[in-house]
């Protein structure tokens, strides 16, 4: 949703329909979640710092959300579903699995250095945020494994990989790009195009057709 839309309805006769204005509402707290967390931390955050940025009232945020919780989660479903569609359409544009590869991580890269509120929300509060939220960022990061996996037929005959080399790989990439949010440095992950195209090309293209390629995504 367009940030201009973000903003409260005019008061009295407006002309919007009880949903949209239900819809406009959630949507709102859902940006308002984002924008206090990245800047309080989740633990510090209350329902009231929300409503405030929102300009709801309480009675509006638990007609949506039981609690802080589970408009953290409604916020990251938002985020990550527009994560699947950018890496999707990123994906199709190009022919073989190596520049697939490349295009969806460009694609998630830029997403989040253009937002650094969602990217601190998604990369770093998600992690510590207890264990539902933490489930579910770990159960969003592994919907790449098979995309990963896809790798393997590009691997010339050979040593068989680990059955860990995929998660290992997202571990690395989900350090990387957390590493450098959490040091303010959201804007600059594209920055780290380079490193997650040969982290992700090196097990199957080996080391020096991965080097080349991250070179030219460079």
């Amino acid at each position: 949703m367009a940030e201009e839309e973000l903003g409260p309805l005019p008061a009295g006769r407006h002309g919007f329909s009880p949903e949209q204005v239900a819809h406009n509402q959630r949507e709102r707290l859902i940006a308002a979640l984002a924008t206090t967390v990245a800047a309080r931390g989740y633990s510090a955050v209350t329902i009231t710092d929300i409503t405030r940025e929102a300009q709801v009232s309480r009675r509006v945020f638990y007609a949506n959300f039981e609690g802080k919780e589970e408009c953290f989660l409604a916020a990251f479903g938002v985020v990550a579903d527009h994560m699947r569609e950018l890496a999707a359409e990123a994906a199709g544009a190009e022919e073989d699995w190596p520049h697939k590869a490349i295009a969806a991580s460009r694609a998630l890269l830029a997403f989040f250095a253009s937002d650094p509120d969602l990217a601190r929300l998604c990369l770093v509060e998600s992690q510590s945020a207890g264990p539902a939220i933490s489930a579910r960022f770990h159960e969003a990061v592994h919907e790449a494994l098979p995309y990963l996996r896809a790798g393997r037929t590009e691997r010339e005959r050979g040593r068989e990989l680990p059955a860990t080399t995929e998660e290992s790989t997202i571990g690395a990439l989900v350090m990387l790009a957390s590493r450098k949010v959490a040091a303010g440095e959201a804007e600059k992950l594209e920055d780290l195009l380079p490193d997650f195209a040969e982290f992700i090309l090196a097990p199957y293209l080996g080391g020096e057709e991965a080097d080349r390629l991250a070179c030219e995504a460079a």
